[in-house]
């Protein structure tokens, strides 16, 4: 692990239907704002705290209801936004000190394996910690695969100073900003502080947007994305003080994408979940989060001009609930009659069970699967992969079965 200076945390989201070429913008930043609520962020309809990234909402996507669907708590969540996927995390005394991996890769370690990259070519941006939490020792991805840590300073101001040198010195294509002021401010019971850390932070998502429209390395070939770990309690939980536990304001947190290939000016009202993120992101960097459970964003994506003439039939919503523990359902909405086949496979490419080969009709559709073979057996449990061709066109996903 090398800690050199400078750091900033961005991702890259993009996209389009497997039918369409792969988009694949080359670069991502994304950046994490630690357990800032949204009724604070993108939730305020004056945007008080957050006048910055609300103007970038004009060029870009918010997605209305986007939620941590786990654990609320630091030490969980941001595994699971790396992983694409809760992750157990197990502890573990590392290069003499006490700290934490996860058991799933990261895309940290799906980008460099798969894409072949040095470690300076991803990196992993946040102030000084002594005992930095870890990716995965998968036995397929692990240690040298880690994106270089880039871990320097003590204040987020510090983070997007160091952020902007890493892009100076190193230019990398993927970089993980992590700013953590607005949760400790939280935790410290003031309101002016805790609104305060939260006005730094947008100011800081509005420098990186501009370094990277001023960067010809950068500019219209890198994708932003911003988003939480966590919310913080509701006022009918004990309020912004801490977070920890399920209720709406722990839950509910912002996801904002603004880059080539995101659709401008929209708002997503589909649910979705901090394992969507890094398996879109994935898809757009052309990798396989392979271990992951999230799915694709398919509807913050804008396909105008991608293979031009050939108009998506369907938009993926994906699987609700995953993991799951005795059935999941697949949620498409189909645009026009087509046939629809959806099958399930296990890790090896084995084709598990067809869950539907028939010709369907327009409008929302929900096809449920019981973690069952096409013998009517039920599996083990892991995750698997679906496919769901339409018409021609086709698209995937994963589905994690945690065993009944």
């Amino acid at each position: 692990m090398v800690f050199k200076p400078g750091s900033l945390f961005l991702i890259l989201f993009l996209s389009g239907f497997t039918v369409c070429q792969s988009q694949e913008t080359g670069k991502m930043m994304i950046v994490i704002i630690d357990g800032a609520r949204y009724s604070e962020t993108l939730g305020d309809p004056t945007h008080t705290y957050t006048p910055e990234m609300w103007s970038l909402t004009a060029q870009g996507t918010m997605v209305d209801h986007f939620t941590n669907d786990g654990i609320t708590k630091t030490y969980r969540a941001i595994p699971a936004l790396w992983a694409g996927a809760w992750t157990e995390v197990i502890d573990t005394i590392y290069q003499g000190s006490e700290t934490q991996y996860a058991k799933l890769p990261s895309i940290f370690e799906y980008y460099r394996k798969q894409k072949n990259r040095p470690a300076d070519d991803c990196f992993y941006i946040l102030k000084y910690i002594s005992s930095l939490w870890l990716p995965s020792f998968d036995p397929d991805y692990g240690p040298g695969f880690w994106p270089e840590f880039h871990s320097v300073g003590s204040t987020d101001e510090d983070v997007v100073t160091e952020t902007q040198w890493v892009m100076d010195n190193y230019h990398p294509h993927f970089m993980w900003v992590y700013l953590a002021d607005v949760d400790h401010a939280g935790h410290s019971g003031n309101w002016t502080t805790y609104t305060a850390a939260i006005r730094t932070a947008d100011s800081i998502v509005g420098v990186l947007w501009q370094k990277l429209q001023s960067d010809p390395f950068y500019k219209d070939s890198t994708t932003l994305i911003v988003t939480n770990d966590h919310g913080r309690h509701d006022d009918q939980h004990g309020g912004f003080k801490g977070h920890g536990d399920g209720c709406e304001g722990c839950r509910h947190i912002q996801f904002l994408a603004v880059g080539p290939g995101i659709k401008k000016d929209f708002v997503s009202t589909t649910d979705r979940s901090i394992p969507d993120m890094a398996v879109t992101a994935s898809s757009l960097l052309g990798i396989d989060p392979e271990k992951a459970s999230g799915n694709i964003m398919h509807e913050i994506i804008d396909v105008t001009g991608i293979d031009e003439g050939v108009e998506p039939k369907f938009v993926l919503h994906g699987s609700y609930p995953n993991p799951f523990c005795s059935s999941t359902s697949i949620n498409y909405y189909l645009r026009e009659a087509s046939q629809v086949y959806l099958q399930v496979f296990n890790l090896k490419g084995e084709s598990i069970t067809t869950l539907l080969n028939e010709r369907q009709i327009p409008g929302e559709k929900s096809i449920k699967w019981d973690a069952t073979n096409k013998r009517g057996q039920k599996v083990s449990p892991g995750v698997y992969s679906f496919t769901l061709h339409i018409g021609q066109q086709k698209t995937s996903g994963k589905l994690v079965f945690a065993g009944e």
